[in-house]
């Protein structure tokens, strides 16, 4: 489950929202968000947090039991808006068991579209607005190589969030392009079982996880 949209909840703050003095709501989870997210961790449930602010993620990773995903964030080391993961929280993340599934949003990829995608007026919604430009499927690379180089490559996976974004990178607009990213990170040197847990292994691994503290946590009642 995801903790949050583009709106902040009662109980968790949203990176894509802040309250008229210009901070978040609740500055991170509220005592009930962190009850959330524990019985999340005793039901089985996996924390998504790809919409949190900063403060809410750093909340989850002090209250959890159970590793974290990011279902569809990317890295803002290399694109610098809100909903990109910090280098030091991949990190933090990783050490934990933890996922970021790289989105493939051509504003979360490249400076240059999410540059593009900032909207003239405040309240101007995004689907009213012209798309990007379309990022590269070298960016999408980037990011991936971005995130096996600061946290391994158990850390990474693919959420690229088809069929929500209004821009997404030249050379991989569906499902059907995934051959020219194996063909990319085959030429990035990267080998069939690494793919492999990009595409698949990482993320099972963190769900088989996220099921055994669950029945730890059931066996201690």
């Amino acid at each position: 489950m995801t903790l949050t949209h583009t709106n902040t909840t009662n109980w968790a703050d949203s990176s894509g929202d802040m309250d008229e003095s210009g901070v978040k709501h609740h500055n991170g989870l509220t005592d009930f968000g962190k009850q959330v997210v524990a019985e999340m961790n005793r039901l089985g449930m996996i924390v998504d947090v790809s919409h949190v602010s900063d403060k809410t993620f750093w909340d989850v990773l002090e209250t959890g039991r159970a590793p974290v995903f990011a279902s569809h964030s990317s890295c803002r080391a290399i694109c610098r808006v809100p909903r990109n993961m910090t280098d030091e929280m991949i990190v933090a993340m990783a050490k934990k068991g933890g996922v970021i599934q790289i989105n493939f949003n051509s504003a979360f990829l490249s400076q240059k579209s999410a540059d593009a995608d900032r909207p003239v007026k405040p309240a101007t919604r995004a689907e009213d607005r012209a798309a990007p430009p379309p990022a590269t499927l070298e960016d999408a690379v980037a990011h991936i190589n971005h995130v096996v180089k600061i946290a391994g490559i158990d850390a990474v996976g693919i959420g690229s969030d088809f069929g929500r974004v209004r821009s997404v990178p030249t050379g991989m607009e569906d499902v059907s392009k995934f051959p020219n990213l194996t063909r990319a990170l085959l030429e990035e040197g990267y080998s069939a079982s690494d793919i492999r847990k990009i595409y698949r292994r990482n993320t099972l691994r963190l769900m088989r996880a996220v099921e055994r503290i669950a029945i730890e946590l059931k066996l201690k009642r």
